[in-house]
């Protein structure tokens, strides 16, 4: 019993033992400081977990979500309605497509087919140029996006994408003011006709082209960059082919050669770059 006191007493209490103690405190079989140590280590580790666990019920701070136009219910009714009423009328707009053609590769043909035109064409010509003025807006929208933020990303405004197709159909409607002075000055009232028709033939056609990329720029927005380059080559496919057609209307010498070039740095550049920078301020 006096030997378990004398162990008790220099090693859980930590009171020196006497001399003549078997178990001095030379000879001890555990040293005090060495176990304060190990349970301020202890302490130390208790408080790391603590502080992971009140991590996990934290969470990790989340990313603010961009918005996007694919459950903006108006940008997709207004596509949904346009294909639509395409679709209704598919076997007249396989015709409209073909006197498209004819009209853009041959253009020089006086052929009477190419002269009558029905109401009812009419309005499926402007259904077209809608939208194509509704894709146009989408890449446009989806250009300006790239060079503001210079990164891929959605479209989540529809106010500006109404705003840009606002002022692409501006511009359309001062193509057709100018075009229309500039055929009515220069060249016969048959020719004029066939020019403005040509505008419409080939925007019309531009603007079934532009429907899958700009249909891409709003569902896959990561690839934003390489969809607005494809969208701009569409567009400007479609006004060389234009372009063409007008050359061969007014070149008459070599005197009209000069005011062609003046037309087309004051109807296809000039209002083009203006467009651009006003859709950027929006």
């Amino acid at each position: 019993m006096a030997l378990y006191d004398s162990i008790y007493n220099e090693v859980i209490i930590g009171v020196t033992a006497p001399k003549d103690s078997v178990f001095s405190a030379d000879s001890a079989l555990f040293d005090f400081s060495n176990i304060k140590a190990v349970e301020t280590d202890t302490i130390n580790f208790s408080s790391t977990q603590t502080d992971n666990i009140d991590s996990w019920h934290l969470g990790m701070e989340g990313a603010s979500r961009q918005g996007s136009l694919i459950g903006n219910s108006g940008i997709l009714s207004i596509i949904v309605l346009i294909f639509l009423l395409l679709s209704v009328n598919f076997k007249e707009c396989s015709k409209l497509f073909s006197r498209f053609i004819g009209q853009l590769f041959n253009f020089r043909k006086k052929g009477e087919g190419f002269d009558e035109h029905t109401a009812h064409e009419t309005r499926l010509t402007i259904l077209m140029v809608i939208q194509f003025l509704i894709y146009s807006g989408i890449v446009l929208t989806g250009a300006c996006l790239l060079i503001k933020t210079k990164s891929d990303g959605y479209i989540g405004d529809f106010t500006v994408l109404m705003k840009n197709i606002g002022i692409l159909a501006v511009y359309y409607i001062f193509q057709l003011c100018a075009f229309g002075v500039l055929g009515y000055t220069f060249v016969s009232t048959d020719e004029t006709r066939r020019f403005l028709r040509s505008l419409n033939a080939s925007q019309s056609m531009c603007g079934i082209a532009l429907m899958i990329p700009a249909l891409l720029i709003l569902f896959y927005p990561q690839d934003l960059e390489t969809l607005v380059v494809i969208g701009g080559l569409i567009y400007l496919l479609g006004r060389l082919v234009f372009i063409s057609n007008g050359f061969s209307i007014f070149y008459k010498n070599i005197f009209s050669l000069v005011y062609f070039i003046l037309y087309l740095c004051a109807l296809e550049i000039i209002p083009l770059i203006y467009v651009f920078k006003l859709a950027l301020l929006i």
